[in-house]
């Protein structure tokens, strides 16, 4: 449920709205329609002056309404998203089907869309934006969709094994995803404002959120003969990496790498949903999040060099019992090159 505060701004949105679109209306009420039909052009001609008069003050209204109350709200709200979304990795949604996704032994049952995110998101639209002006909730619609793609996104890329049965039940559920903020950016913007979840932000949350699907199906260390450097080319070469941020594709490898390859959250010594809200903030951005996600993979990559040299010394073998070894010399290879892709 809102709080006070939330409640108080939110009917201070309505007045500042209704005082914007005042404003708006006021020369054609005052100019236009106490003449109609018969207006001249000099009353046409003062309606046009007076809306231009008129247009710094409703800007003023709407940059006030937006750094005072959208904002604070967009934060607000997102800090409850990334705390639903962190219930992936404390339910083990993706790890033991029957327990944390709410799956039946025979693959059926609950998503953990369906089972926590459908409700939530359904909840926001019904609590916050249907108390909102239209165009005052299709920004914070807008905001919490962008923050929802890529905070799920982070925590899905973080899952580790993500066995082939875990990949088709998360394959059904970013499709379940998508509908469910396509719903929510309908209600949003209801019958005045609509906009389409791939219009946002450029489309990139949209683009990344189907381009995923067909990241989790990627083969390319199927060969075990192929070479680090080899498989780096040939995934840079993949359709879908331009849609994906570096971040999203470097802990997916991670899932591939041997136990002696910590992942970034716990090389961090971190929480899942701590971490991911180094990578997203809560007003959405990610590109702060994207450099010192670099940072941290390479720190991991160093480390596991010395650990399995460590190995290596005490047993004789490199070879690791599970994981690709190869994994740590393909994020070191890869990695310069997709952020370099990413900023041009």
């Amino acid at each position: 449920s809102p709080t006070e505060a939330l409640i108080h701004d939110m009917k201070v949105a309505k007045i500042m709205n209704f005082m914007a679109e005042c404003l708006r209306m006021a020369p054609e009420k005052v100019f236009l329609d106490p003449y109609r039909p018969a207006v001249t052009n000099q009353l046409e001609e003062a309606s046009n002056v007076a809306m231009g008069a008129l247009l710094p003050a409703r800007e003023e209204i709407d940059n006030l309404v937006e750094t005072m109350i959208l904002r604070p709200l967009c934060r607000a709200l997102n800090r409850r998203v990334a705390t639903m979304m962190g219930r992936m990795h404390l339910e083990g949604a993706y790890l033991q089907h029957g327990v944390g996704a709410g799956m039946d032994a025979d693959g059926g049952g609950t998503s953990f869309v369906q089972k926590y995110l459908a409700s939530f998101y359904d909840n926001l639209s019904a609590t916050f934006l249907s108390k909102l002006p239209p165009r005052y909730s299709v920004v914070v619609g807008s905001n919490v969709s962008l923050f929802s793609v890529f905070t799920f996104m982070s925590n899905a890329s973080l899952i580790r094994p993500l066995s082939e049965d875990a990949k088709l039940h998360l394959t059904q559920d970013l499709a379940d995803f998508e509908l469910v903020l396509d719903q929510f950016m309908t209600r949003a913007g209801g019958n005045v404002e609509s906009k389409a979840l791939g219009e946002i932000a450029n489309g990139k949350a949209y683009a990344e959120l189907r381009a995923v699907r067909q990241m989790l199906f990627w083969t390319g260390l199927d060969d075990k003969s192929k070479p680090a450097a080899v498989i780096a080319k040939s995934l840079l070469r993949e359709v879908w990496v331009r849609d994906v941020r570096a971040s999203t594709v470097f802990h997916y490898l991670f899932s591939f790498a041997p136990n002696l390859l910590s992942s970034p959250h716990h090389w961090k010594r971190m929480r899942v949903d701590e971490y991911v809200g180094t990578l997203v903030s809560l007003d959405g951005d990610t590109e702060e999040g994207e450099s010192l996600d670099w940072m941290t993979t390479m720190a991991c990559c160093d480390s596991y060099q010395q650990r399995e040299s460590a190995q290596s010394a005490l047993i004789g073998s490199s070879e690791s019992s599970e994981g690709d070894p190869r994994v740590a010399a393909i994020l070191m290879s890869l990695g310069p090159e997709l952020l370099r892709r990413r900023r041009a």
